[in-house]
């Protein structure tokens, strides 16, 4: 009889695991729409139809009324380099079977550990770099692909905030994973009275182990750190094996209870790489110093679940019970 109830359960969760379902992915071709017009009444049109989308990559309302941007995007749709590069970008992504399918399944993941998630509606867009290159709310994400179309694209984002090593995060592997690090922020409990470095190193290990959690694996592995944090897998490599000598830094420096922001700035920005430490140490070290925190403290408190992670706003506890001091 026990046997018998012992299998009865057991199809029950097979059955139960059967029947999960992805959730769905609302996907807008906005960037399909925009090019299909070419006269500024088509584009008029467009924008009235999709007045939460043009307040908010456009940060226009009322758009289709507004007679300089309706006027600017159709010079651009009748741009001949233009379409080229747009040419460019549905040759990248296709019909978006991949990120489609990614985003569903990291929606899935979210709503299984925090219900209250509801999956916002994911529009794609392209302008040639006239809007951001990824916006991120509750109840719509905008994904500029003229940014994701990889390095062999006609046109690439220019200007000094574009550094390389910014530019090479520019591809469509990165897409998903910035995506549901911007998502963890509505889950990651914060102390706003803690204005330390380590607080907000903390902050931003609980997000990385967020999203590495909730990210669907990749050939039946897990996603790469590299996109995760967009650091380079030498950088990587590098940096965890001498992070004895980062920690060592931290410790000397007593920078973990800084709350001097110029002094924080340093290690927790973005820049090429952290001068403090050597020309070899990449940028915004402090961020990653506190996956290491997180990470560890994660490992070792594995009856904490990512919500119950997600919701301690005690960045001292999480460091302290992490045991972590620069250890591999």
């Amino acid at each position: 009889m026990r046997i018998h109830t012992a299998l009865a359960g057991l199809f029950c969760l097979l059955l139960l695991a059967s029947c999960t379902k992805n959730e769905d992915v609302t996907l807008i071709r906005f960037d399909q729409q925009l090019f299909a017009g070419k006269s500024p009444d088509q584009i008029k049109t467009l924008l009235n139809q999709n007045p939460a989308i043009a307040q908010l990559y456009f940060n226009a309302n009322g758009a289709g009324n507004d007679t300089a941007l309706v006027h600017e995007l159709t010079n651009r749709v009748n741009n001949p380099a233009l379409n080229e590069l747009n040419a460019q970008v549905q040759g990248e992504f296709g019909d978006m079977t991949d990120l489609r399918s990614q985003l569903a399944q990291a929606f899935t993941n979210i709503k299984k550990d925090f219900p209250d998630f509801h999956s916002p509606k994911v529009v794609t867009v392209m302008t040639g770099f006239l809007g951001p290159d990824l916006v991120v709310t509750d109840s719509l994400i905008v994904i500029g692909l003229d940014y994701f179309a990889g390095p062999k694209a006609k046109y690439r984002p220019q200007g000094p905030e574009y550094p390389q090593y910014i530019l090479r995060r520019y591809a469509k592997e990165y897409i998903v994973p910035a995506i549901v690090f911007a998502i963890s922020d509505k889950f990651n409990a914060t102390n706003r009275t803690d204005q330390t470095m380590l607080a907000d190193m903390v902050y931003y290990g609980k997000g990385y182990i967020f999203t590495k959690t909730m990210l669907p694996d990749v050939g039946g592995e897990p996603i790469a750190d590299s996109l995760v944090i967009g650091y380079s897998d030498k950088q990587l490599t590098q940096t965890f094996n001498a992070q004895d000598i980062v920690w060592g830094h931290f410790i000397d420096n007593q920078l973990l209870y800084q709350t001097n922001p110029a002094i924080k700035q340093r290690y927790l920005n973005e820049r090429p790489f952290t001068a403090e430490i050597g020309p070899d140490c990449p940028g915004a070290i402090g961020r990653w110093v506190g996956w290491r925190i997180v990470g560890r403290y994660h490992d070792e408190h594995t009856g904490v679940s990512i919500a119950d992670l997600m919701r301690n706003a005690d960045a001292r506890q999480i460091f302290e019970q992490s045991g972590y001091k620069g250890q591999p």
